[in-house]
């Protein structure tokens, strides 16, 4: 493997274990997202890789997978919680956190500013135009990657009946009997559902399988439909008018995505 890819595995590693005196609960959301942050890391590698990338380009995302959510180990010591509107942005925290480490002291100034631009942007409801033209590509690449991986952690949630309730996955709302009108009305208009207008779980599966109006390449969509992460949250929504439209409308938009 690429020698900047090893050295940023050791690094991250590193950094992972320097916590110290950990509760066995924070040991567990550790392992959580560091276990996250590597499946995240691979993904991006394998997505480079499909779309015909170069070696250099497939190292750049691997690394930027890798530290996209470094921020998160020192938001829950210092704030408890990896819920951003109760603590800090993780995103612009892990940004914080790689300015002032040396992680990327072995990319070139310009594919730093990539990197960094992909991990500040990949949980915002948009990009920004701005953005240099690699560090967009990075961006979109790193946002399917994590939106892929969570749906694999949620699918196995969601499909294990006797599983501990994890109220990092239900943000602790009330379970629900009614997909809200905003949420139904965003999803239907193939748009990516605004948070804000979340009122109930089900309101969260359905935000969830909006995610397909923000995948961006072709390999990601296959995968999608491949592991059936759609299908597996629409099954455990109750069947009416509103959820089975809603989930006819994802269904083909990805299908015409995977065969375009």
């Amino acid at each position: 493997m690429e020698e900047r890819v090893t050295r940023a595995q050791s690094d991250f590693t590193v950094y992972y274990e320097s916590f110290k005196g950990l509760t066995a609960q924070q040991k567990d959301n550790f392992a959580i997202k560091y276990d996250h942050s590597i499946r995240v890391a691979e993904l991006c590698f394998s997505l480079a890789l499909k779309l015909g990338w170069t070696e250099e380009q497939q190292s750049l995302a691997y690394c930027t997978g890798l530290f996209h959510d470094i921020g998160r180990f020192s938001q829950l010591l210092e704030f408890d919680t990896f819920h951003d509107s109760k603590s800090v942005d993780h995103a612009e925290y892990s940004v914080k956190v790689l300015s002032e480490e040396a992680y990327l002291a072995a990319f070139t100034e310009e594919q730093q500013t990539a990197i960094l631009e992909a991990i500040r942007y990949h949980n915002k409801r948009e990009l920004p135009r701005e953005l240099s033209a690699s560090g967009a590509e990075l961006a979109k690449l790193l946002r399917d990657a994590d939106k892929l991986d969570i749906l694999k952690v949620l699918t196995d949630y969601y499909t294990q009946p006797r599983s501990t309730p994890n109220h990092t996955l239900t943000w602790e709302m009330p379970a629900g009997t009614a997909v809200t009108k905003a949420v139904a009305k965003q999803v239907l208009a193939g748009e990516l559902v605004n948070k804000e207008l979340v009122a109930n779980q089900m309101d969260i599966k359905i935000m969830q399988l909006s995610w397909v109006f923000d995948l961006n390449f072709k390999p990601s969509f296959k995968l999608l439909m491949e592991k059936r992460f759609t299908e597996k949250i629409y099954g455990t929504l109750p069947k009416n008018d509103t959820v089975i439209q809603i989930y006819r409308t994802v269904k083909v938009y990805s299908e015409n995505k995977v065969l375009s």
